[in-house]
């Protein structure tokens, strides 16, 4: 027979299990597709912050790390998939060349995680960045969230406005749906090339080819070669490929750039149309060469979402409606991971993946859908091409959603520290990989020119 105290003990165990049932019930998953840098730091945020999310990552690669994993393959990889990087042999980051990243380290770190070991330089190789994610990846056990060689296929919303994710995997060929409550895409947005239509560029007998598939710049030696675009990735491929190219005309719609450049890299007008092997640009004038290469950057791709998704992509540049850039205004719980440019991605992805944390904590709390629209319309005059342009107003972005979440805003050496770099970027794109930018511990930030010079 069970005694009064017997009794009341059970009833307490019921009652908790009973709660404790309900919570376990009330978990919220949410998935993120992309196990790359973005999609990384958002699992560490949902993972280390929050006890009733069930994050799970959906990888189409074998590994983390996304455009950080460099390959020799420029067509498809071991599934048959295009390939997802950017990065050249001897490059860094997506689109920039010569031995290092195109940013220095101390702009490169979450904000919760600096440890960056492999090289005691500013600029380092993109093994060395590769390093870096992997060592997070431990550090914060995050392997266990990532489902590899997994494809997103299709992402639709469901009646109750939870999500339904259509899966392949690429291993084993099956088909695989999860549902989640909510969802972050992380999918990176330097794959897809923006290929501008050139009339006649088919009769050109020469090699045409886009910086997505750029690998190494041996492979232009005693070659002319016409470079499209002058951007940090046109000036930045074309100073690389001088070393070994003949001539390489860097050709543009702007100004003339008068910062130094190799007396072999020539500044020309834009190319508009092709003719046989001229390539004729707008003024006119004709140009003949061994290869033609565009860097006239990415677009981003969804391939997956549906229209219930409630996002548009216009010209592979505007992804709307999109509140403070990545929230999805028609279905809040997805957001995009990412989108402005350029910026310092590790500090974008981070400090979103905050806010996003805020909002399934309750601590932030979204305008209504009419606010929201009115803030993300695009400001008078502004073309769709620039609709998630930043550069150093990424530093305003940064503490507006930081501030929002409860977290630190950027300090003060590090905004120095940023318009320290963006003005040696600017001025200074022969040399300024190989300067040193350095946040000191009592916040003092120096740029100096070290000795050593840069090697492979």
């Amino acid at each position: 027979m069970i005694n009064a105290k017997n009794q009341i003990y059970l009833m307490l165990l019921l009652l908790v299990t009973i709660v404790y049932g309900k919570k376990q019930l009330t978990k919220q998953r949410v998935c993120i597709i992309g196990a790359g840098m973005s999609g990384l730091v958002s699992v560490k945020q949902l993972a280390t912050n929050l006890s009733n999310v069930e994050p799970i990552v959906f990888e189409k690669a074998s590994d983390i790390g996304g455009q950080w994993r460099y390959t020799d393959s420029t067509d498809v990889d071991e599934h048959g998939l295009p390939v997802h990087t950017s990065i050249y042999k001897n490059l860094s980051r997506l689109n920039l060349l010569r031995c290092r990243t195109n940013s220095p380290k101390v702009l490169m770190t979450f904000p919760d995680y600096k440890e960056f070991h492999g090289e005691n330089r500013s600029y380092v190789k993109h093994e060395t960045v590769l390093e870096y994610l992997t060592n997070f990846t431990e550090h914060f056990n995050l392997r266990q969230y990532i489902k590899f060689n997994i494809l997103v296929e299709r992402v639709s919303q469901r009646h109750d406005n939870s999500w339904r994710i259509r899966t392949r995997n690429l291993n084993l060929n099956e088909i695989e749906v999860y549902t989640c409550d909510a969802l972050m895409v992380c999918n990176g947005h330097f794959t897809k090339p923006n290929v501008p239509i050139i009339p006649g560029l088919d009769t050109f007998p020469g090699r045409t080819l886009h910086s997505h598939t750029y690998r190494r710049p041996e492979e232009f030696s005693n070659k002319t070669l016409v470079i499209l675009g002058a951007s940090e990735s046109g000036i930045d491929i074309g100073i690389g490929i001088s070393k070994y190219a003949k001539t390489v005309y860097l050709s543009h719609r702007h100004k003339k750039l008068t910062v130094e450049l190799p007396k072999n890299l020539i500044q020309i007008p834009g190319v508009v149309a092709a003719d046989g092997s001229d390539l004729i640009l707008s003024d006119s004038s004709r140009i003949k060469a061994d290869a033609f290469l565009m860097c006239t950057g990415y677009l981003y791709d969804f391939p997956f979402i549906t229209d219930s998704s409630g996002i548009t992509v216009t010209k592979g540049k505007y992804v709307h409606p999109l509140y403070k850039h990545f929230v999805n205004i028609n279905n809040p719980t997805m957001v995009f991971t990412g989108l402005p440019y350029p910026s310092f991605p590790f500090f974008v992805s981070y400090v979103q993946a905050q806010y996003f944390l805020s909002i399934l904590r309750g601590t932030v709390k979204l305008p209504t859908r009419k606010v929201m629209l009115k803030e993300s319309q695009l400001p008078p005059g502004t073309p769709v091409t620039k609709a998630h342009y930043m550069a150093i107003e990424v530093l305003d972005y940064y503490d507006d959603l930081a501030i929002a979440a409860g977290i630190e805003p950027s300090s003060k050496p590090t905004k120095k520290a940023v318009e320290i770099f963006f003005d040696d970027f600017k001025n200074n794109p022969m040399h300024f990989k190989e300067n040193e930018l350095i946040i000191r511990d009592d916040g003092n930030v120096e740029l100096y020119r070290p000795s050593n010079t840069c090697h492979s």
